[in-house]
């Protein structure tokens, strides 16, 4: 007996080693999908960049932060593509994720910018920004000063 545990336990941490190391070669994998599809997205090539993108998810479904950066890489392929109205969803998508990813906060800006009024994008960098309003505005009227002669 003691002869077959000690086989099962060689056989179990070998087991455990080499998916260990498969697990490092499929992030690998992963980050080299995930590397393609930005600079597929960069030169312009959405189609490719897609593809890549879904080829790191494949690869590695589990990993949030994978789906947090794809996400917000497509958001911005929508708005590239003129779709703003899906780029704001999947961005708010992401900060759902975790709501302060910068990335996705400061590409949302974009979208208010190009697809809302002006003073909703103001208040919006704003806040992305961490500026107080309430710190930086006149707290009364501004009241000129007295003119002298000749001036």
């Amino acid at each position: 007996m003691g002869l077959r545990r000690s086989f099962l336990l060689v056989i179990f941490l070998l087991l455990f080693f080499n998916l260990a190391y498969a697990g490092e070669l499929t992030a690998q994998e992963a980050v080299n999908y995930y590397n393609e599809g930005v600079k597929a997205q960069r030169a312009g090539n959405f189609t490719m960049a897609e593809s890549s993108y879904q080829k790191a998810l494949f690869v590695d479904p589990y990993n949030r932060n994978w789906q947090k950066l794809i996400l917000n890489n497509r958001a911005v392929i929508y708005a590239q593509q003129g779709d703003l109205e899906k780029a704001e969803a999947a961005l708010y998508e992401v900060l759902e994720m975790d709501p302060d990813y910068r990335p996705a906060q400061l590409n949302l800006g974009f979208i208010y910018e190009q697809g809302r009024s002006e003073l909703e994008s103001i208040k919006y960098w704003l806040g992305v920004l961490n500026i107080n309003l309430d710190e930086v505005k006149p707290k009364d009227f501004v009241i000129e000063e007295a003119l002298e002669a000749g001036k």
